[in-house]
């Protein structure tokens, strides 16, 4: 797990091949109403290009047997790594985006601290809920986590709307069909915790609030 400091960044999270590109990329926002979206989209990034990685150096073994299945639910994590990257930045990039522009901590703005406040709320609740015994479920969190917040949010900012094309509840049913035919016990346990987590997570998002350094009391976002 990666959590983003705003005081003190580990140097360890400091990608070397840092695009070229990514200080260009600005999250637009009207409201920081709507940063608790992005810092889900950044931890979503995180581990979808994440997942990828490993998938290919076959460090991940994708839990569907069906192929076609198993098809359709990487093509559908390559097309959120595409569009998820378009519109975020994953935590590594932002860990640095925040060390490099902003060298002092009084000089963070508002949204950038709000966005890593939220951001490590997801992943504290993530750990919190996420035993050593469960079995990580990447593909399940993934859809679970975006299917939660999506179709319940909604205030969800239009230019996430591509995100919508995706039928994750159709994926997540090959997830399901794959535990209730499997005969270990302790993935079809995990299937079921992977469910709790997510809406844990989603649950502590919506109730988090970011609470900004003023004497006014109604700044808490």
């Amino acid at each position: 797990m990666i959590y983003i400091y705003i005081i003190e960044l580990n140097s360890l999270l400091i990608l070397v091949y840092i695009k070229s590109t990514f200080l260009r990329i600005r999250m637009e926002i009207n409201s920081l109403r709507n940063v608790k979206t992005e810092a889900l989209f950044v931890y979503l990034n995180t581990i979808v290009q994440d997942y990828l990685e490993k998938l290919e150096i076959k460090e991940f073994d994708i839990c569907i047997k069906d192929e076609k299945q198993e098809k359709e639910i990487i093509d559908s994590i390559k097309f959120l790594k595409t569009h998820l990257s378009k519109f975020t930045l994953n935590a590594y990039e932002l860990a640095s985006l925040i060390k490099i522009k902003y060298t002092k901590q009084k000089s963070i703005p508002h949204y950038y601290r709000a966005l890593t406040y939220y951001y490590n709320v997801i992943i504290i609740e993530m750990e919190k809920q996420f035993q050593p015994e469960d079995k990580w479920i990447p593909e399940q969190i993934i859809f679970a986590l975006l299917s939660e917040w999506i179709f319940e949010e909604e205030k969800l900012n239009t230019k996430f709307d591509i995100l919508k094309e995706i039928d994750y509840f159709k994926l997540l049913s090959y997830i399901e069909y794959a535990a209730k035919e499997e005969t270990d016990e302790e993935f079809k346990k995990s299937v079921k915790e992977m469910y709790l987590i997510s809406t844990s997570v989603i649950k502590s998002l919506k109730n988090a609030k970011f609470k900004i350094n003023t004497t006014r009391k109604s700044n808490v976002l």
